[in-house]
C-alpha cells in the first residue's frame, strides 16, 4: 500500500482522515490526530497544523520528525535483520520463552472473518491488562475493521493457538517497504504458554524473508509505556530508531489544558500510579510545554532502508 491507500482504509473503518501537503492525519482518539503513515518522518508547516486543527477539529496533534530536530526524544521499534533467527533475541530468557511458546502453540495465518468473531475479546483483555480500562473501540467497529481488511491484499492476520483456542493474534500491513504490526492482542489466561513470543518470532522471521519488506515496525514508543512491554519488544529483536516526538496543542484550548488539565491529570496519576493512560496524558502535557528532558539517550542501530 501507498500512503493514500492506508489513508483510504482508515477512512473506511471510521476514522476522520485529513490530507495535507506533507502527509495524512487520522484520529485514533476523539480530537487527537496522528500523522500517516506512522513510520514516516514528516515536517508539517504551521499552515498544515492549523488546517488539521480546524478541519478535525483537533485539540492535539502528534507526529515524528528526524532525530536532529529540537524536542523530546521518541523512538520507533524497528527490525531490519535479514538473518533473523532465535539467536537474534537479546537474552537467554527471551530465547527460552520463545522456544517454549513454539513447542506449545500452533501458529498459522488466519482469515479476517474468523478474527472478526474471535478477536474482539482478546482486544478487550489486552487493553484492560495494559491500560486499566476497556477499549474505546466497540465490537461493531471491530467487525467493520475486519470486513475492510478482508478486501486488501496488503493486510494479513496471524494467530497462535493453544489447542483449539486463539491465544494471541497479530494484524500486519505492508505500507511502502515497511511491514507494520498494527495490532498484537492476547488472552490473559494463556500467556503462561508464551504465545506472544512464539507468534511475533514467526511473523518477523517470515516477513524478513520477503524481498519487498525492507524492515518491520512494531509502532512508536508510547508517550508512556510499561517496562514489560518495552522489554518484550526489544528482547524480541526490535531496536529503537530515534525521532523527535512532537505533540502540538490547539492554541485555542492549550491555556485551559495547561491550567486545569495538568491539575486533573496529576491527581489521577497520584491515585492510579500504574495506569498507563494517565501516564501518557501527563507526558503529553509535559511535551507540549517543552518540559520533557532529553537526557535519556536511546541506543539505536539505524536501519539503512528506513527514512
Amino acid at each position: 500500500m501507498q500512503a493514500s491507500d492506508i489513508a483510504h482504509f482508515f477512512s473506511r473503518v471510521g476514522y476522520r482522515v485529513i490530507a495535507t501537503e506533507s502527509c495524512y492525519w487520522y484520529n485514533p482518539q476523539p480530537f487527537q490526530f496522528k500523522s500517516l503513515p506512522v513510520h514516516r518522518f514528516v515536517a508539517p508547516s504551521a499552515v498544515e497544523l492549523a488546517q488539521v486543527m480546524i478541519q478535525g477539529p483537533a485539540f492535539a496533534l502528534r507526529y515524528p520528525t528526524t532525530p536532529d530536530n529540537t524536542g523530546p526524544r521518541g523512538g520507533m521499534y524497528v527490525c531490519s535483520n535479514r538473518h533473523y533467527a532465535i539467536d537474534a533475541l537479546s537474552s537467554q530468557n527471551a530465547r527460552s520463552k520463545t522456544r517454549r511458546g513454539l513447542a506449545r502453540c500452533h501458529i498459522e495465518q488466519i482469515e479476517f472473518p474468523y478474527l472478526a468473531r474471535h478477536g474482539y475479546s482478546l482486544t478487550a483483555e489486552t487493553t484492560l491488562r495494559q491500560m486499566g480500562r476497556m477499549p474505546s473501540t466497540t465490537e461493531a467497529e471491530w467487525q467493520r475493521f475486519c470486513d475492510n481488511a478482508t478486501r486488501s491484499k496488503d493486510f494479513e492476520a496471524w494467530g497462535a493457538f493453544v489447542e483449539d483456542r486463539l491465544a494471541t493474534f497479530i494484524v500486519g500491513m505492508l505500507v511502502e517497504d515497511c511491514y507494520y504490526i498494527h495490532l498484537q492482542k492476547s488472552a490473559s489466561d494463556l500467556l503462561k504458554y508464551y504465545p506472544n513470543n512464539a507468534l511475533l518470532f514467526t511473523v518477523i522471521k517470515t516477513k524478513m524473508a520477503c524481498p519487498q519488506v525492507a524492515y518491520i515496525s512494531h509502532g512508536p514508543k508510547a508517550l508512556a509505556v510499561g517496562k514489560g512491554l518495552h522489554y518484550f519488544k526489544t528482547s524480541m529483536g526490535f531496536e529503537l530508531q530515534p525521532f523527535t516526538d512532537h505533540v502540538v496543542f490547539n492554541p485555542l484550548v492549550k491555556p485551559l489544558l495547561m491550567w486545569k488539565g495538568d491539575t486533573v491529570v496529576n491527581k489521577l496519576m497520584e491515585r492510579y500510579p500504574d495506569n498507563l493512560f494517565w501516564q501518557r496524558a501527563s507526558r503529553a502535557l509535559r511535551v507540549a510545554r517543552g518540559e520533557e528532558p532529553r537526557g535519556e539517550e536511546i541506543a539505536v542501530k539505524m536501519s539503512e532502508s528506513s527514512e
